[in-house]
Order: structure tokens, then C-alpha cells, then sequence
């Protein structure tokens, strides 16, 4: 399942039953939370436009809803914020933190059980 963990943000908004929200995650792939977030919004502002602009919008009770169709527009029009480059920098940082951690981690460990003695 390609179902990227951010887009359950979107099971809060109104959705269609037409999602299909594999897809979306498909086409979303390297996108961050925020840029994910950011996508949800505009398909809610997009879906509440169309409402507005149709019949159901003066009819009471009516809410405004996302379709597939609406959502994939918008996804496919989106782009990640961070460039690949840039990701790559920041895993590069990320890594040098493990190992860094790994390494204190490892200190540690070889010096618990060792007595210092006065001489």
C-alpha cells in the first residue's frame, strides 16, 4: 500500500467515496507533511469554490465535498517544497547525528565497569 502517512490528515475533510488516496500518495511521493497539508487546503478551498458556484450551494444542508477528480488536479499541479538535493543534504546531516550518537553511545558503554584509581 502506497498510502504515505501524512495524507491521513485528510481524513478529516470532507471526502468523496471516489478517493482513491493510493493514488494521490502516488503522486505525492517526496512530498513533506507541510507540503502535504498545503495540498489538502487548497482542495478544500477549490471544493467550497465549486460549491458555491453550483446549484447544491443554495440548497441548506448541502456541504461541500472533495472529489477524486478535484484532488489529483490540484496533486498534479503541486510540488515538493524540498528539492532532492536538498533532502539528500539533510539525510547526509541526519546520518553524521546517528553516528555521532552511535559513538557516545559506544564510549559509554566500553567505560562503565572500568575503576579510576588514584596512583
Amino acid at each position: 500500500m502506497l498510502l504515505h502517512p501524512y495524507i491521513c490528515l485528510c481524513l478529516q475533510l470532507p471526502l468523496a467515496d471516489d478517493v482513491d488516496l493510493d493514488a494521490v500518495a502516488y503522486m505525492t511521493e517526496g512530498f513533506s507533511g507541510a507540503d502535504l497539508q498545503a495540498l489538502l487546503s487548497d482542495a478544500q478551498l477549490a471544493a467550497v469554490h465549486e460549491h458555491l458556484s453550483s446549484a447544491e450551494g443554495n440548497e441548506p444542508g448541502k456541504m461541500p465535498v472533495i472529489t477524486d477528480t478535484l484532488l489529483k488536479s490540484i496533486a498534479s499541479k503541486a510540488r515538493p517544497s524540498i528539492s532532492e538535493t536538498e533532502k539528500q543534504r539533510l539525510y547526509g546531516i541526519y546520518s553524521q547525528f546517528l553516528e555521532a550518537k552511535r559513538s557516545v553511545a559506544a564510549q559509554s558503554r566500553d567505560a562503565k565497569g572500568k575503576r579510576a584509581t588514584l596512583a
